[in-house]
């Protein structure tokens, strides 16, 4: 019986290999469910104007990282052609 593993443990070693083998995975699958809850409970455009800001968040704090000029950073993620559409 020593040898003999219980079903809780067997789930939290194969959720712990998934874990090391497919983060991304997992992290993509806890931020929809997130989302999913978010939006029942406070409506789709609550919910979105956080993700959105969240989005800009990211944006600009991967910006601050690169280092540099901020500005200079902003020009270098803006397409090129963007001045088309002036």
């Amino acid at each position: 019986m020593d040898n003999e593993i219980s079903l809780k443990q067997a789930l939290a070693n194969a959720f712990r290999r998934q874990c090391e083998r497919r983060p991304g995975t997992l992290m993509g699958i806890a931020g929809g469910i997130l989302i999913a809850v978010g939006i029942l409970l406070f409506g789709f455009w609550s919910v979105m104007f956080v993700v959105i800001c969240g989005f800009i968040g990211c944006f600009i704090g991967k910006n601050i990282d690169k280092g540099g000029s901020f500005i200079d950073n902003i020009r270098d993620s803006v397409p090129r052609d963007i001045h088309r559409w002036r």
